[in-house]
């Protein structure tokens, strides 16, 4: 996958105003209505710029998550468009904000720079967040200006690259407790109740990080049916296949020719998605042993 840089500016901005209006939709969900969205001129990004005034402060943070970098959309909570809820959703709110963040990631990044991880949430300052990604001066810039139907307007800020994406849903150093004195060693004890593992993907082992990377196909099925052969030889351009599921039943996902997932149907931008709206873990197997 190509790194984005900055070189991507004119790539980017192509991006965001070709979907300026699915941009809006895909807001909709939070926001409590579809917003215009007006794509501004590209910039570069001055830390001094955002160190007071609304940046510094809480807001809405998506993380899109590239290969070796990441892109930032900033909300400032200032502006008074995002809801109450946002900032301690519950499960259906974290639903809402990952879809949310998926979707604004096909939108606003060119397909060669397609992410790969998302996730959205508030962050108690934007100046901070930003600063602890690794986004450097000089950063590339795309403003989008919202407006709501009411007329309030506010602008949702694009920002790459972010060099330390794993850092900008992290707690501030300050706010951290000092750490504990060292204890007496404990027996090791046969049962594991997993203390000690990562709590986020980047703290993983690289070798665990690497297999993360390992890309198996994902398979969406429509719906299935057995056809007779003599049927499936008469077979033609115009030719119209009926199924006996309905067009409101859910989607199955296969990865690994193993169910995982359902959900529904889904535009994104130009393209086909599916939201997911439940997993199906794939059942465990268990093999008697005998003594010989």
């Amino acid at each position: 996958m190509t790194y984005l840089g900055k070189a991507a500016a004119d790539e980017v901005v192509a991006a965001c105003r070709t979907g300026a209006v699915e941009l809006g939709a895909a807001l909709a969900p939070l926001l409590g209505a579809t917003v215009e969205v007006a794509i501004g001129e590209p910039g570069h990004f001055e830390a001094e710029s955002i160190a007071d005034g609304e940046w510094d402060g809480p807001g809405l943070v998506v993380l899109l998550n590239c290969e070796g970098s990441a892109a930032l959309l900033c909300l400032p909570e200032s502006c008074g468009l995002l809801p109450d809820w946002y900032g301690e959703p519950d499960a259906t709110g974290q639903s809402v904000l990952g879809a949310m963040a998926q979707e604004l990631g096909a939108l606003v990044l060119p397909e060669a720079y397609a992410p790969e991880g998302f996730k959205a949430a508030r962050v108690a300052n934007l100046a901070a967040a930003i600063a602890r990604g690794g986004v450097a001066d000089g950063a590339g810039t795309v403003p989008l200006q919202l407006t709501a139907p009411s007329g309030e307007q506010a602008t949702l800020s694009l920002i790459w690259p972010a060099d330390s994406p794993g850092d900008v849903f992290a707690a501030p150093k300050s706010a951290k407790s000092a750490a504990p004195p060292p204890r007496a060693a404990e027996p090791v004890e046969d049962d594991f109740d997993g203390a000690g593992m990562p709590y986020s993907v980047e703290e993983l082992p690289t070798y665990s990080r690497s297999l993360l990377r390992i890309k198996v196909p994902v398979i969406v099925t429509l719906a299935e049916s057995k056809q007779p052969i003599g049927r499936i030889i008469e077979l033609g351009p115009g030719t119209i296949i009926q199924f006996d599921k309905s067009c409101e039943e859910m989607l199955s996902m296969q990865v690994g020719e193993q169910l995982v997932a359902e959900g529904e149907a889904v535009k994104v931008g130009d393209k086909f998605g599916i939201r997911l709206t439940a997993l199906r873990m794939p059942g465990e197997r268990f093999n008697p042993v005998r003594k010989r």
